[in-house]
């Protein structure tokens, strides 16, 4: 009885009050993320000197990196205790990062998705130049490690972290709380709000680097709020449907991190661009694909907690069957 008691007595006294209020977990969870995408490259631009910054960007992008990685892997786990509670070893099983099982179709989906997306932004892309008599699409293998692009180092970043923040912390903590289609929707929805700091951090670029800021920039940041919000719904249900972080964290590296490669476009409308974008490229067709993919695929080679669905058993028509 005494042993018992003791084990009971360590396990309640890691469970934190943030993982136990979700909703104040996530906002300061929020908050601290952009303190932390903010500040380190910030302290770094005011010490270093103008010139070596611009000549030595991936210094820039390791800090920036690193310093994310300080707020997730020593900040949230042992200050903040969420998801659910604290400790290193209950942090990555809360945020199923360690989850990989069954290893083939949970890498599988993580690739399939990507491609999809990445196929569905080369085919807006395309279909944008339609638009224009001059405009062509440009493939430059080189922006793949251009340090001035987002490109295969830079999509580390927010192909790991974000992951982490928006799918394995926020979706289990919206999880204590709601249904899965209720969580999954509110997900989608914070991670792409969440992209409106491109707008502060563009203009503090201006004020450090003198970058361009104009009314464009503030009108690609809003389409983009629009399309990563339809992407993070997709990847908080395959985040469910997997029980896994891996795969979401495969298909967001590798469609950011080839993202330049499929969407390099010369003498376009920006605004057709982003509207193509947000429909077909990597917004409403590319999220309902994947689905589609993920789902069926389910149905077919079920695990455990797998909810058995046809392919073309819409929600719609089960509702229809019930009544």
């Amino acid at each position: 009885m005494g042993k018992t008691k003791s084990r009971k007595t360590t396990k309640d006294q890691n469970v934190t009050w943030l993982s136990e209020h979700p909703w104040m977990g996530i906002f300061i969870l929020l908050f601290l993320y952009v303190i932390f995408l903010i500040l380190p490259g910030f302290i770094y631009a005011i010490f270093v000197n103008p010139s070596f910054h611009t000549t030595h960007l991936y210094v820039a992008h390791i800090i920036d990196f690193f310093g994310v990685a300080i707020l997730f892997l020593i900040i949230v786990p042992f200050a903040l205790g969420i998801p659910n509670g604290r400790g290193f070893v209950g942090y990555t099983k809360g945020i199923r990062v360690v989850n990989i099982k069954p290893v083939f179709r949970t890498i599988v989906f993580g690739f399939i998705a990507a491609i999809v997306t990445l196929a569905c932004m080369l085919f807006a892309t395309y279909l944008t130049t339609l638009t224009s008599a001059t405009g062509q699409v440009l493939f430059d293998p080189s922006l793949l490690i251009n340090p001035e692009t987002i490109n295969i180092y830079t999509s580390l970043r927010p192909g790991i972290w974000e992951e982490v923040a928006f799918r394995g912390i926020i979706l289990v903590l919206l999880l204590k709380i709601y249904s899965e289609r209720t969580s999954i929707i509110i997900n989608g929805v914070l991670f792409g709000g969440f992209h409106l700091v491109n707008i502060f951090t563009a203009f503090l670029s201006l004020i450090l680097f003198g970058t361009e800021f104009n009314n464009e920039t503030i009108i690609g940041v809003l389409f983009q709020v629009l399309y990563t919000t339809f992407l993070g719904i997709f990847l908080a249900y395959l985040f469910i449907k997997t029980n896994s972080l891996i795969p979401c964290i495969i298909v967001h590296y590798l469609v950011d991190g080839f993202s330049t490669l499929v969407s390099y476009a010369s003498n376009v409308n920006v605004w057709i661009f982003l509207m193509f974008m947000t429909v077909i490229g990597i917004g409403i067709l590319p999220m309902k694909l994947n689905i589609l993919i993920v789902r069926s695929s389910c149905y077919t080679w079920p695990q455990p907690y797998d909810e058995q669905v046809k392919l073309f058993d819409t929600f719609l028509a089960r509702k229809k069957k019930k009544s």
